[in-house]
């Protein structure tokens, strides 16, 4: 079963490692609302950086069915691990050990 919280449409900001990202998530893509659970939903990222792509914009679709007993708490969590999937996608490389400068 998919969590209530993810059945809505909503429009978030978020930041992708540390960057700024607005977000239109649409549970019911195109705003319909079907019967049964709908099979596809849509994300869309923008961005004034080029984190998310070089132009900075992404639109993803997904199947549904993703969400069924998932680990994530709420949307944002959600779209924020898919920005960055994208943005490391794009060539971003988050600061890990051996990414990281050395003062000495």
């Amino acid at each position: 079963m998919i969590p209530e919280q993810f059945k809505q449409n909503v429009d978030l900001e978020i930041k992708v490692y540390g960057q700024d990202v607005q977000v239109a998530y649409r549970y019911y893509w195109l705003d319909k609302h079907p019967e049964n659970e709908p099979l596809v939903s849509h994300m869309e990222f923008r961005s004034e950086s080029p984190i998310i792509s070089e132009t900075g914009y992404r639109s993803h679709f997904f199947h549904t069915e993703v969400l069924e007993d998932t680990a994530y708490r709420d949307i944002a969590e959600l779209v924020t691990e898919f920005g960055e999937h994208f943005a490391r996608e794009n060539g971003y490389e988050p600061p890990a050990i051996g990414h990281q400068y050395k003062l000495f």
